[in-house]
């Protein structure tokens, strides 16, 4: 698995697939609920066919909603990650300290 360089959350990678899983599944729950539901009216389940049409509607909305912010936060991550690369090529060309390394001379230790 790619993770970011601090070893906390998910990578661009796993961000992406998860993305793809949440939009199939977005998917398959309204080709389920649109063929469920049909079936239900044939049979004369109005109420329960609507039920499902209604059901499954906002099973698939909210899992495209999820994989629309999955995208979102993908991007982030990648550009996050490219200006953590860029800040550490040039902290190296200074020859500072690297900024991820504790600060000694900080009066206060709590930097948040």
């Amino acid at each position: 698995m790619s993770r970011s360089p601090s070893g906390a959350g998910p990578g661009p990678r796993e961000l992406r697939g998860a993305a793809a899983v949440a939009r199939g599944l977005a998917y398959a729950a309204g080709i389920a609920g649109a063929g469920a539901g049909v079936l239900l009216y044939q049979q004369g389940e109005t109420g329960f066919a609507i039920a499902v049409w209604v059901l499954t509607f906002g099973v698939g909305a909210l899992l495209m909603i999820a994989a629309f912010l999955l995208d979102g936060l993908m991007v982030l991550l990648a550009r996050v990650h490219r200006l953590e690369a860029d800040v550490h090529v040039l902290v190296g060309r200074r020859g500072g300290p690297d900024p991820a390394g504790p600060v000694t001379d900080d009066p206060h230790p709590n930097r948040w």
